[in-house]
């Protein structure tokens, strides 16, 4: 699946942010890259890419992009990780920026699992299982 048009915005103090959220699907290791595009108005090619990596379900793509139960292990409960919510793009804004990330300056990608494990999220069921003798 391309990378959806429709710019949303979300607003963080005194800024405007525009981003876009779309996957696409690698057939060749079934699995499908969630990608969030965050920039600040007419700075788009100093754009903040996050990408997340993960095993394509069956039935739904790619689980993030739907909604998926997650441990917490912060919070010390399974919450539903849904990376269209608000919430999710804010966090991933506030990851890009503690990187380095300058929206007008220069262009950044970044793992979006990093930052799923960073704010406590067992992300053991999105990846690929590897089997070892």
């Amino acid at each position: 699946m391309p990378m959806k048009k429709k710019l949303r915005t979300l607003r963080v103090d005194n800024s405007e942010y525009l981003y876009s959220i779309g996957g696409t699907y690698i057939a060749d290791t079934e699995e499908s890259i969630f990608i969030m595009r965050i920039f600040v108005d007419k700075y788009s090619k100093y754009a903040l890419f996050v990408h997340f990596r993960v095993l394509d379900d069956y039935y739904v793509g790619n689980p993030l992009n739907h909604g998926v139960l997650l441990y917490n292990t912060a919070l010390e409960k399974e919450i539903v990780v849904n990376l269209n919510r608000p919430l999710f793009i804010r966090l991933a804004l506030d990851y890009g920026l503690e990187q380095g990330w300058r929206p007008t300056k220069e262009r950044l990608e970044l793992d979006g699992l990093d930052l799923l494990v960073q704010h406590g999220y067992q992300i053991d069921k999105l990846l690929k299982k590897t089997y070892s003798k």
